[in-house]
């Protein structure tokens, strides 16, 4: 995250590539999605849109397996926004097919408390939204797979 905040957007698209495929091979599944989804932005940041779309795909099929079709929905949107605005219609296009075959998320449960909005342990960003519950109040952060108490 630090080189991504500090603008060493190559830097740090290697290490989410790097972080990611540790963690597909433990078999991490979702902080491999994730991962490669930072990557992606890191991608997008050096107007590489190649090389971000390439890797959004990716993630999203790494969101899939992972069974998280809302988090795959929420940044296959994403990417869909971006895409348009970069004049990729046609891959916007065949990303919203794709988008439009995942199953429906689950509704979160109310009541759970709030996340904090990074990893005490390592520091990346926390979203409710995208976060992959483990219990009433505590969730699993994306990145270093420590698990987060809801306040």
């Amino acid at each position: 995250m630090r080189l991504f905040e500090q603008g060493e957007f190559e830097e740090a698209a290697e290490a989410f590539d790097n972080l990611a495929q540790e963690a597909q091979d433990r078999g991490m599944v979702f902080q491999a999605a994730n991962l490669t989804m930072q990557s992606a932005r890191c991608h997008l940041r050096l107007d590489d849109l190649d090389s971000a779309y390439d890797r959004g795909m990716k993630g999203l099929e790494l969101f899939k397996r992972a069974e998280r079709p809302g988090a795959a929905k929420r940044l296959g949107d994403r990417m869909v926004k971006i895409l348009r605005e970069k004049g990729r219609d046609a891959d916007a296009e065949a990303l919203e097919r794709e988008l439009g075959q995942l199953p429906m998320a689950p509704r979160a449960a109310a009541g759970r408390g709030e996340l904090p909005g990074k990893c005490p342990q390592c520091g990346g960003p926390i979203k409710e939204a995208e976060a992959n519950w483990v219990g009433r109040s505590s969730a699993e952060c994306p990145y270093c797979g420590s698990v987060v108490k809801a306040q």
